[in-house]
């Protein structure tokens, strides 16, 4: 076996770089911290990127019954938005952001550098070596050989908890059944005259009358329809059931997921007005896996926290997102709203798993139970939750106990940071009129 290359000298690592990892790095290095982020893939974002998850789904709160809404969800997010929309790369539609994932791309990149963060990608995290209740080193995969990362505070970013479940912290997974909510390969069609496309909710009635069509439609749901540009079209409409941690399950929702993309843009160009000459232009460059571990942290986020509208002392995120569970068959998707004005508080217990004193969490992998997890898993909050994890960590230095830090200090730097713990008016705080709406279909569901 060859010997790890030593990569040390580091007070954070971050395993990771989707919305959460990228956040708590940037976070990190902007409170001075060295920090050294290591990423699967060619690029940082996670699902926004790899995966073609657009778009954000909605930072606000449910409008009251004057129509306005209040934002829950800020800081480093409400930069990257602004920044997006400043490149002509980002555009407000109700109460969700769109995005360019190409833009996306290059921007993470540049906030991350200015932050003072080295990344290297193409690392897959695949082992952790822990002593006394703490993190010395974490292991990496990479064309070049392994390589071993140490650190003070380490942060997972996986998503799926993957670093604190190989450091052994005790997770969970699924629901009562042991079932997790299906994978999903998203698409980009071309070609498509949005002046006569459907409205998503017509796409919607249209789709669940596929399977008498001619061809007849694999996939009978659509979550999600966006436009990123004018002649193009993103769906979220392929759902492929399986055990998220199962490799041969997740090979099969890869050429399962490629052979129903195909089969759904036939049907557009056979039956959807505007589609009529369609064409595929990219999928996604590996399914989208919305659910997998969850981290047993000092505290579980509830249902009946969500149900409460509960705030913590110690809150450091919010959200607004409904309970939002799909169904492993087509067509079943549970959804619970929080109404008008609606919202609740993630504590910082959350992130911190239960035996480990230098590992925070930071995704849709923290301590949550099923129906919270459904709801905080969205990018811009879990952007929000990386970021506070990130300044966390830099507090804990230089002895790296990310329990013995003051959290009403660390939530008076979420707030310093731009971050809100309340809902406040600002970054699209007051939902569009339908005539100030951007032109095309409008997401729903992630």
């Amino acid at each position: 076996m060859n010997a790890a290359r030593e990569i040390g000298g580091y007070d954070v690592i971050v395993a990771g770089g989707g919305a959460g990892g990228f956040a708590a790095a940037t976070a990190a290095g902007r409170a001075g911290a060295r920090v050294l982020l290591l990423e699967r893939e060619g690029c940082l974002g996670g699902g926004a990127t790899t995966m073609l998850v657009h778009p954000f789904m909605t930072h606000l709160t449910q409008p009251d019954a004057g129509g306005s809404c209040k934002a829950v969800n800020a800081g480093l997010f409400a930069e990257v938005v602004g920044r997006l929309q400043a490149r002509g790369a980002a555009v407000l539609a109700g109460r969700c952001w769109r995005f360019d994932d190409e833009a996306m791309k290059l921007l993470l990149d540049e906030i991350v550098a200015e932050a003072g963060v080295e990344v290297i990608f193409h690392a897959v995290l695949f082992d952790a070596e822990v002593s006394a209740g703490r993190v010395q080193a974490a292991r990496f995969a990479h064309n070049g050989g392994p390589l071993r990362a140490t650190g003070k505070v380490f942060i997972d970013g996986t998503g799926d908890a993957l670093l604190a479940w190989s450091a052994g912290a005790e997770c969970m997974f699924g629901d009562h059944h042991g079932q997790v909510m299906p994978m999903t390969l998203n698409f980009v069609v071309g070609g498509v005259d949005l002046s006569t496309l459907p409205s998503t909710a017509k796409l919607r009635e249209l789709a669940a009358e596929g399977e008498q069509g001619n061809p007849p439609l694999a996939n009978t749901n659509v979550s999600c329809v966006t436009s990123p540009r004018e002649g193009y079209v993103q769906f979220n409409a392929i759902r492929t059931p399986g055990d998220t941690l199962d490799p041969a399950d997740v090979s099969r929702a890869e050429t399962e997921g490629r052979r129903r993309v195909d089969n759904f843009v036939a049907w557009l160009r056979a039956k959807v007005p505007g589609c009529q000459a369609c064409y595929l232009a990219k999928t996604g460059g590996h399914v989208g896996i919305r659910e997998s571990r969850r981290v047993l942290g000092d505290y579980v986020l509830s249902h009946d926290d969500f149900r409460g509208k509960r705030t913590f002392d110690d809150g450091i995120a919010c959200c607004s997102y409904d309970v939002d569970i799909h169904g492993q068959s087509q067509g079943q998707t549970r959804i619970e709203r929080l109404g008008p004005g609606g919202y609740y508080q993630i504590p910082y217990r959350c992130l911190t798993p239960k035996g480990l004193a230098n590992l925070l969490v930071a995704g849709r992998g923290i301590s949550a139970d099923v129906e919270a997890h459904s709801s905080l898993r969205i990018m811009p909050t879990v952007m929000c939750v990386g970021q506070a994890a990130g300044i966390a960590a830099a507090m804990s230095l230089p002895g790296g106990d990310v329990r013995a830090i003051d959290v009403q200090d660390l939530r008076r730097r979420v707030r310093q940071a731009g971050g809100v713990l309340e809902p406040s008016l600002g970054l699209g705080g007051a939902c569009l009129p339908a005539s100030k709406q951007a032109v095309g279909p409008k997401g729903d569901r992630a």
